[in-house]
């Protein structure tokens, strides 16, 4: 097994100092299209590539089914893949019933909507505990959550995001890719989540 880290940017490299000390064996693929960030000192058994990171998950034969993804990139990674390798898939408008719907949503445009238990700032070295370790509170993980949450005329597909560290979570490459075979014709909410955090874009196959 190994980590790819998706994107180099400030969590990027907090998460690959942190799989670098727990992990000093593992390999880590860090990839970003941005040069300048790859001349930089890597620590040992990381190797940083620079090119698209959609294109790299979409043509990559360096990536094997059981190695982690890690999304540190500002944008919706698990849609990005399946719009990008799938056949007559676009991005949908939202539909308006789930704003109401879930824990302090933040629309990014007309597609896109981040979702979060927290309506604070979280540490970014969060243990991801039984209970939430600023409030105390013990909530529902907003995985099962969301998953549960039903809307008309388009079906909720969850990606979990699975904590590995404090701060650094992501999913098995082989949970993306069968991710890809639950796109059927019509409307889907693509959803990846955490415990407290998530991401909702909706898309529409047709024929």
């Amino acid at each position: 097994m190994k980590f790819l880290i998706a994107g180099y940017g400030r969590f990027g490299r907090i998460a690959l100092a942190r799989l670098n000390a727990s992990f000093p064996d593992m390999q880590v693929f860090v990839v970003d299209n941005d040069q300048e960030k790859l001349r930089e000192e890597y620590p040992s058994g990381s190797i940083p590539i620079q090119t698209d990171i959609v294109s790299f998950l979409l043509n990559s034969d360096l990536l094997e089914m059981d190695d982690y993804v890690i999304p540190m990139v500002p944008f919706h990674l698990a849609a990005s893949y399946i719009t990008s390798k799938m056949p007559n898939i676009s991005e949908a408008s939202l539909p308006e019933e789930i704003v109401p719907a879930v824990p302090n949503p933040v629309r990014t445009n007309f597609s896109n909507l981040l979702v979060s238990r927290a309506n604070f700032l979280c540490p970014d070295d969060c243990s991801e505990g039984e209970t939430c370790t600023i409030t105390g509170r013990m909530n529902e993980p907003l995985y099962d959550a969301l998953t549960a949450i039903k809307v008309s005329k388009f079906s909720v597909l969850v990606q979990r995001s699975y904590q590995i560290l404090p701060g650094v979570g992501g999913y098995p490459f082989r949970e993306l890719t069968e991710l890809l075979g639950r796109i059927t014709v019509g409307h889907h909410l693509v959803v990846t989540s955490c415990k407290c955090h998530a991401v909702i874009t909706a898309i529409e196959r047709s024929m």
